[in-house]
């Protein structure tokens, strides 16, 4: 038995030492091949016959390993491209490619239209300013515009050819939705393409105007509050500058061709051009459906209004006029409500104080105003601060003379009528008299039923 036990323990003490060498050899060709701290470690490690510790290290190996590779493809993978519906791109610090982009030599907005035509047209120099007061000719406006709007089917086109390769779904589902969705997911649909490319998407917006336009003369006025409040989100933080617009035909047309990117500069002075004549339309729509029976779309067109006139200067002369024609409204919700938009516009933009009280005042002296709506205005009208500073002494010398104005007519108005209810009182007592003389039984021919 005793014989039995040492052999069977020097056979172990024997296994153990070839073990020890097999792992020590091991150990010394994974320090010659590794290059790591961590890998060194773990290879002395085995060396000391620790198995533990031989196998903590290939861990080590492996993870290193994994870690190198993923290293690998993450330099490999190709970069996302930007969405310009997430805003303007972010500068960035080698400017290549963005440089490239803000001159028009890339293929998408990576900003706003607007800026993106800033740019371009700052290509062209001081001269341009100069330029753009001259008419072009009927020739070069007509060469122009054609070269305008064939840019602008090449972008439609190269638009519709990316959202394809890279959103198939997504461009199935809105062109679905578009022909066959209900009237909220067709306004969706439509505002996420133009948030996409203005430039490449103005069909998009010609359909969400459509639908303000026909609400009034074939019905979907449901849409239409939806399809204002889409527009006016659209216009207001995307699609206008904070500068008035100008038709094709006003700028520098002579001089597109003096610096480069011709083509893309006149494509943005095309959407420029068509976004102006869209924005005029839509100012129209909202006006006549200031005018509608229904009560929601009085009162959706008129916060639309002031919304719009409050942020950007485009069309600030119709948006004004709709927000003074409401204090005319039958309803005395609605001619408060525009008294109150009038007030904020004026501590908004403290300079137009002058503009929006002329336009009150040319309201009030207007033929067919009823006295419920002078009454509004001159309310309104009594509501504006004045001051010492700036054109505070002449805006107080306009309302005095507004208001005289206003008392000179309303006495007037009552002189006129007092004849007129004179005669009107004497018609009334001649009439009682025709009929008491017939409760007597004829024209003054005896009494009741007799002949005299």
């Amino acid at each position: 038995a005793g014989w039995g036990e040492s052999s069977s323990s020097s056979s172990r003490r024997r296994e153990a030492r070839r073990e020890a060498r097999r792992v020590a050899r091991g150990s010394a060709r994974a320090m010659a091949m590794s290059s790591s701290a961590a890998t060194r470690t773990a290879a002395m490690t085995r060396a000391g016959g620790v198995a533990r510790g031989a196998r903590v290290g290939g861990l080590g190996r492996v993870r290193a390993a994994s870690g190198a590779g993923a290293g690998a493809g993450g330099a490999g993978e190709k970069k996302r491209p930007w969405n310009p519906g997430a805003g303007p791109r972010p500068a960035q610090g080698s400017g290549g490619n963005d440089e490239n982009h803000a001159r028009g030599g890339g293929d998408r907005l990576t900003g706003t239209w607007y800026e993106m035509s800033a740019q371009l047209t700052s290509e062209l120099g001081a001269a341009a300013a100069k330029k753009a007061t001259a008419e072009p000719t009927r020739a070069e406006l007509e060469a122009k515009e054609a070269m305008a709007k064939h840019a602008i089917e090449e972008r439609v086109g190269t638009y519709e050819k990316r959202m394809k390769r890279h959103s198939d779904a997504n461009a199935k589902w809105l062109e679905l939705v578009r022909t066959s969705g209900t009237a909220s997911d067709k306004v969706a649909a439509n505002v996420l393409s133009v948030t996409e490319d203005p430039a490449a998407n103005l069909k998009a917006l010609e359909n969400l105007l459509g639908l303000v336009e026909r609400a009034r003369a074939s019905g979907g006025k449901r849409s239409a509050v939806q399809a204002i409040t889409a527009l006016e989100a659209l216009f207001r933080e995307g699609l206008l500058p904070d500068r008035k617009l100008k038709y094709f035909s006003e700028q520098p047309l002579s001089l597109a061709a003096s610096a480069p990117h011709e083509r893309k500069r006149l494509m943005y002075w095309y959407v420029e051009d068509a976004i102006k004549r869209m924005y005029l339309r839509f100012i129209g729509a909202i006006d006549e459906l200031s005018r509608d029976p229904l009560p929601i779309l009085k009162e959706k067109s008129l916060k639309s209004a002031f919304a719009l006139l409050k942020a950007k200067p485009e069309g600030e002369r119709q948006l004004l006029s709709i927000l003074v024609n409401k204090l005319g409204d039958p309803s005395r919700k609605l001619a408060s409500t525009a008294s109150h938009l009038c007030l904020e516009l004026i501590k908004a933009h403290p300079a137009m104080k002058r503009i929006v009280a002329r336009e009150v005042e040319a309201f009030t002296f207007r033929r067919g105003v009823g006295l419920k709506a002078q009454y509004y205005a001159a309310v309104m009208l009594n509501q504006i601060s004045l001051s010492h500073k700036g054109d505070g002494p002449a805006l107080a010398e306009q309302l005095i003379e507004t208001y005289f104005g206003l008392f000179q007519y309303l006495y007037k108005l009552s002189l006129k009528k007092i004849p007129e209810d004179e005669a009107a009182a004497a018609a009334l007592e001649a009439k009682k008299k025709e009929k008491q003389r017939h409760r007597d039984g004829g024209r003054g021919r005896g009494g009741r039923g007799g002949r005299g």
